[in-house]
This record gives C-alpha cells, sequence and structure tokens, in this order.
C-alpha cells in the first residue's frame, strides 16, 4: 500500500517497520545498531535514510519518542513518575524529569497538573450522554497505510486508498480501523502519524511489502460516535471521564481507536459513525 513520492519510496515500508519497533519497546535498547537491523540496513545506511526521510535522526526521534509517551502518560494515566520513566526506557525519575524539562520546558508534575486530560473532561456538560460497554477484544491482525503529518482532512486519502486496496483484494466487508499514534497536543503536527487499517481473515495471504502489523487484544471501553468528525474529540473526552466504571479501569499505555464493522461506512469530511475503542488496565492495589 503506502508509498512515499521521491527516492524514498522504496524503503518506507521498512523505515515504518522501525517506527512501530520503537513504539513496542520504548523501555529496551534502541542504539542505532539495534534499529538498523530492524530494517536491514547498514548503520551508515540506516542512519542517512532515516534522517532524509523522517527529518530528525534516529537517536533524536528515539529521545522525542520517549519523552512523549511520558507526557502521554503524565496526561492520560495516575501512575508514579518512577513508574513512567522506567516504562519509557529511563534509568531514574531524575533522569527523566531533567531531560522532560530540557524538552518541554517544565517539570514533569508541573506539566501533568496544567495537562490532566481527566480535568479537561469533567468540564464537558452532560447534556450529550453516550452509552458505554466494557468489552474484551481479541488479537487481530491488519493491513494498514499510515499518514504522516497534520491530522484532519489529509487523512481522508488515506481512507480512500484503503478503500480501492480491500476493493482489489476481495475484503469488501472486513472491519476497518482508524488509529491515531500521536497526540498533537505534544507531538509535532508535521511528525504526528495516522494509520488506517483493514482486518484480515486468517487465511488470507497479502501481498508481498504489504505493510502489516498486529492490534494487541485486550480490554476496551467502546462508545458509539454518530456525527461530524471534527466534534469527536469531545466523545473522546466524554468517554475519559465517565467510561471508566467504579475506578475499575485506567487508560492503558497503547493507542485507541476508531472501529468501523462491516456495516458502517468509512468516514468522510462531513460525516463519522464508528465505535471509539479507549484501551484500559484494571487497577492495581500496592
Amino acid at each position: 500500500m503506502s508509498r512515499l513520492p521521491g527516492p524514498h519510496g522504496q524503503y518506507e515500508f521498512r523505515l515504518n517497520q522501525v517506527l512501530n519497533y520503537v513504539d513496542a519497546h520504548l523501555a529496551e535498547d534502541l542504539s542505532l545498531e539495534r534499529l538498523a537491523e530492524q530494517a536491514y540496513f547498514s548503520r551508515f545506511h540506516f542512519l542517512r535514510l532515516f534522517h532524509d526521510w523522517f527529518g530528525e535522526s534516529p537517536y533524536a526521534y528515539v529521545r522525542r519518542r520517549r519523552l512523549e509517551a511520558g507526557a502521554s502518560r503524565l496526561k492520560y494515566s495516575a501512575d508514579h513518575i518512577g513508574v513512567i520513566a522506567n516504562d519509557c526506557g529511563f534509568e531514574s525519575a531524575d533522569g527523566f524529569s531533567r531531560a522532560f524539562r530540557q524538552y518541554f520546558g517544565v517539570a514533569p508534575t508541573r506539566w501533568r497538573k496544567k495537562n490532566n486530560v481527566m480535568t479537561e473532561a469533567a468540564a464537558i456538560d452532560e447534556e450529550t450522554r453516550w452509552p458505554v460497554k466494557i468489552v474484551h477484544l481479541p488479537t487481530k491482525r491488519v493491513a494498514y497505510t499510515r499518514h504522516i503529518g497534520t491530522y484532519g482532512e489529509p487523512v481522508m486519502a488515506q481512507w480512500q486508498q484503503l478503500e480501492s486496496w480491500i476493493e482489489t483484494n476481495g475484503l469488501s466487508g472486513m472491519t476497518r480501523y482508524g488509529m491515531w499514534l500521536d497526540d498533537p497536543t505534544f507531538t509535532p503536527p508535521a511528525k504526528c502519524r495516522y494509520d488506517v487499517c483493514v482486518e484480515l481473515p486468517d487465511d488470507f495471504c497479502p501481498p508481498p511489502r504489504t505493510p502489516l502489523k498486529t492490534i494487541a487484544d485486550g480490554t476496551y471501553a467502546i462508545l458509539r460516535y454518530q456525527g461530524p468528525p471534527g466534534d469527536s474529540n469531545r466523545a473522546w473526552l466524554w468517554l475519559l471521564h465517565y467510561g471508566l466504571p467504579d475506578g475499575r479501569y485506567k487508560v492503558a499505555p497503547k493507542p485507541g481507536f476508531e472501529r468501523y464493522g462491516a456495516d458502517l461506512p468509512a468516514p468522510d469530511i462531513v460525516a463519522q459513525d464508528c465505535e471509539l475503542c479507549l484501551p484500559l488496565l484494571l487497577q492495581t492495589t500496592s
């Protein structure tokens, strides 16, 4: 599917696999050597290609992703800073705090107070109520096409590309997913990633070099949203505030997504009809 125009199009598949690997292994060794191995390039070739493609070095990208993942945890959870630091690949809470202050210009504790999503969500009026259900979703293998850049209307081109690929490969009627991988409130808009995915049957053999990934199983709070795409953020905030029953759950540190079943159309500029799926974890007591 997705190919970049110009000289790097043939390598986009492998470079996107590196971005996926980084997200899945933030707490582990993400050295230049390890990332180059994931892309099947030499260190020198990988370093040059990655910088030319994404506008920053692999080292700068990993550091930014670790700090953004930490910011997301600060915003969407009450987890201790030491736990967040460890999960995001920092050796200590002090090291994370220094790096966070250097990047965001403010200490993590202060940033959390100013950017707590629950405070923002609590300001939403209760005039509109959405039913919320808590369900377990199984693991899904998907093919995807990725948009990198500002969210909004450009994303619709990715949906059109996916719908064409679905028709070509005889996959009409399969569930589709829209997945934001970055938060534009602290990720530079030009670096934001959005994946448009289609679920694959177990016996489907995709064409060579089709971008594939797995949506992990887990517990999700699900809300049916129908309305303009520009208003869906309000529904997400409502789900965050009212969709976590009795304090039993917290938001899991992985992307949520929109789910479009076989009976639902793909979104367009004026209308959206989908299930918003918020990943959850059971709260643990210390």
